[in-house]
Order: C-alpha cells, then sequence, then structure tokens
C-alpha cells in the first residue's frame, strides 16, 4: 500500500478561503483518482487544525493524523505534499511542496516586517527541502526563480480549478439586491477579496469617483493597511457608495456574482487569483490586472488595466456596463475560459509529480 501524506492543515475549515479552498477541492479530487487498493492518502494537520478536523467528513479512504515532526504515523508514508508552501523537516523517500504566492518577499509594502521574516524563513526552507515544487502559475514560478534558490528544473506549473457554478433564481437574486439594500435599477461592481494593500482596494475607491452612478460592494474581511484604505473612502466622500460585507460564504458569492454588472479585481500580485474564474464561471464579465497572474488566468476574457492607473480601471468599468456587446462578450469568453480551468485536471497534474519522484 502506498501512502501519500498530505499537510491539509488549511483544509480543516468550513468556510475555507485561497489556500483552504484549494486544499479541499485538491485532497476530494485525489482521493477520487487513486486506486483505494493501492494507494490511500493520510491528511495531516497541526494540533489545532487537527481537533476541528476530526469533526468534519473527509473522503473515503482518507486517514487523519497530527502533523508533529516526532508522531510516527505520518511517517509511515512515502511522499510528503506540503498544500500550504511548508514542508516538514522530516525524511521521506520525496517531498513536494506548492507554493502560492511570495508577495512578503517581492515588497515591502504588503505586509508587516514580522510577517515577511518568518515568509520567508518558513518559504526557504521548503524550498531547500523540497524535492519538487508546485507553482499555482507560471507567474509564480517566475516570482520564484527571481526571489529565492529553487530551481527551475524542480518547479512544475499546476493551476487550480474552479467549482461549477451554481446560478441562483431570479427570486433570489431580487431579494438579494433587497437585502444589499439596493434601489430599483441601481447597479453595482463587485470586489472579492481582503481588503488590502495589494489587493489595490484604494484605486478602486478613486475610480469610482469618475463613474457617478454605480456602487461598490467589497467581499473580503479586513487585512494588512485595511484602516488607511477605508480611511481614503471616508475623506474621499465615498463611504455612502461602499458596501462591506466582512468575509462572505459561498453561498452569498454567487449570489453576487449572479448579480454584479462586473467583477473589478485589478490586484498588484496574485499568485492565482481565484475570483477571476470564480467571477468568470458564473458569466460576469472581469476587469483585471495586465500585470502578475491575471492575464496568464484571464487570458482574452477580460478587460486588462494598469491597477496603478485610476482612470484606466474607470474607463473599463465604464465600458463594462454601458457597452452591452462588450459585456456580453466577456459573458460569453468568461463561461468559455473557465471551463478550462477544473479541479480533476489539477489533480491528474499532481498526480503527474508524484509519479515522477515515485517512478510508478
Amino acid at each position: 500500500m502506498l501512502t501519500i501524506a498530505l499537510d491539509a492543515t488549511y483544509a480543516a475549515d468550513l468556510s475555507p478561503t485561497g489556500i483552504g479552498v484549494y486544499s479541499q477541492r485538491l485532497i476530494a479530487s485525489l482521493a477520487a483518482l487513486i486506486n483505494s487498493e493501492a494507494q490511500r492518502l493520510m491528511l495531516c494537520f497541526r494540533p489545532g487544525p487537527y481537533l476541528r478536523a476530526r469533526k468534519m467528513q473527509w473522503p473515503t479512504g482518507c486517514s487523519l493524523s497530527p502533523l508533529l515532526e516526532w508522531w510516527p504515523a505520518a511517517r509511515q508514508a512515502k511522499l510528503f505534499h506540503g498544500l500550504n508552501q511548508r514542508l516538514t523537516c522530516t525524511r521521506y523517500s520525496a517531498r513536494i511542496v506548492t507554493i502560492h504566492d511570495l508577495f512578503p518577499l517581492t515588497s515591502a509594502e504588503y505586509s508587516k516586517p514580522q510577517f515577511q521574516r518568518l515568509f520567508t524563513e518558513i518559504l526557504r526552507g521548503a524550498i531547500a527541502r523540497a524535492d519538487r515544487i508546485i507553482a499555482v502559475s507560471h507567474a509564480t514560478r517566475q516570482e520564484l526563480l527571481r526571489h529565492t534558490e529553487a530551481s527551475d528544473s524542480k518547479i512544475r506549473v499546476v493551476h487550480h480549478g474552479v467549482d461549477p457554478a451554481q446560478i441562483p433564481t431570479e427570486a433570489e437574486r431580487n431579494e438579494f439586491r433587497r437585502v444589499l439594500g439596493l434601489k430599483s435599477g441601481e447597479r453595482f461592481v463587485l470586489n472579492v477579496g481582503t481588503i488590502q494593500v495589494r489587493k489595490n482596494i484604494g484605486n478602486i475607491a478613486l475610480a469610482m469617483k469618475q463613474v457617478p452612478d454605480l456602487r461598490l460592494v467589497l467581499a473580503g474581511g479586513e487585512g494588512y493597511g485595511a484602516e488607511r484604505i477605508l480611511a481614503l473612502v471616508e475623506s474621499e466622500g465615498l463611504k455612502d457608495r461602499i458596501i462591506r460585507l466582512g468575509h462572505t460564504p459561498k453561498e452569498q458569492l454567487r449570489l453576487l456574482y449572479s448579480t454584479a454588472e462586473a467583477l473589478v479585481f485589478p490586484s498588484v500580485e496574485e499568485g492565482f487569483g481565484f475570483p477571476v474564474l470564480e467571477a468568470m464561471s458564473y458569466g460576469l464579465p472581469v476587469i483585471t490586472s495586465n500585470c502578475s497572474s491575471m492575464p496568464e488566468i484571464a487570458g482574452d476574457a477580460a478587460l486588462l488595466v494598469d491597477p496603478r492607473d485610476v482612470s484606466q480601471i474607470a474607463e473599463a468599468m465604464r465600458r463594462v456596463t454601458e457597452d452591452v456587446a462588450l459585456a456580453e462578450r466577456l459573458r460569453s469568453r468568461g463561461k468559455k475560459r473557465a471551463t478550462l480551468f477544473s479541479w480533476e485536471k489539477c489533480a491528474n497534474e499532481t498526480w503527474a509529480v508524484y509519479q515522477e519522484l515515485l517512478g510508478t
């Protein structure tokens, strides 16, 4: 029996985002892929998440284990895969780490100095120990080569997938508009993600001043620099035009993607950018950045803007909301683009990396 151990710590979350979504979907897709008579998955969790994980449902055939250096169960595995940019010091026949983004290394503007130091230590240790590195985009691969000692020969690019859209009814959309407090005929654009500096929320707010007939919905909690961004919103007199929802569960996101006029996602740096694909799967027009991983993920199915240029963001919002033909083209292209990314494909390509190391 071939045992493959995964650091599934971030999967122990009932309302996952980012790495948590990746971890849960990859685990489910790998479990569906493997031959349960010949292989098994051991899901390893750091102590706090392990207690949560024991109360959650996991795919048939997956065993659970605490993730401790001295814990004997996980050592039964032949291959260990760190899903969350970390890698245990315990020796295995093969070790793999997934790298999602490197923003604490690429700029001092996006996080606190102590977080940058801790992240750098953890990341460099994982890279040094890994036999293979899975980068979630070619952009992330380039950042690894630019900012770390990672060997290009060890890096494999495996894109995330996207869940199928769950389109709400017209009645559900109308009720949701009422809950949001929108007036009849009032339209809004959407941003999904944590309110933080690298997400470029400040420039979206400034762009709103040039497009006075729209409102902005922010679906995400507060992160680094949120207080400065919210102070800007206040000083620019935009508070009444912006609806802040905080961390938004999946059920509410499906309503937002189905009700908004466009996703406005001009992030400065993203390892992948889940919201771009999520919006496209719902047929929501997307405005995103012309840098980092966004062009790679969006292809020709979005309007790409310079995230530092407020006028470009504003003009893109005007075009999408005023040009019906353009909006329809983006809807059609976005739906088609989203079909290129699936969790089954992600699992198959990840399994190929396992086979490469194990020689199976």
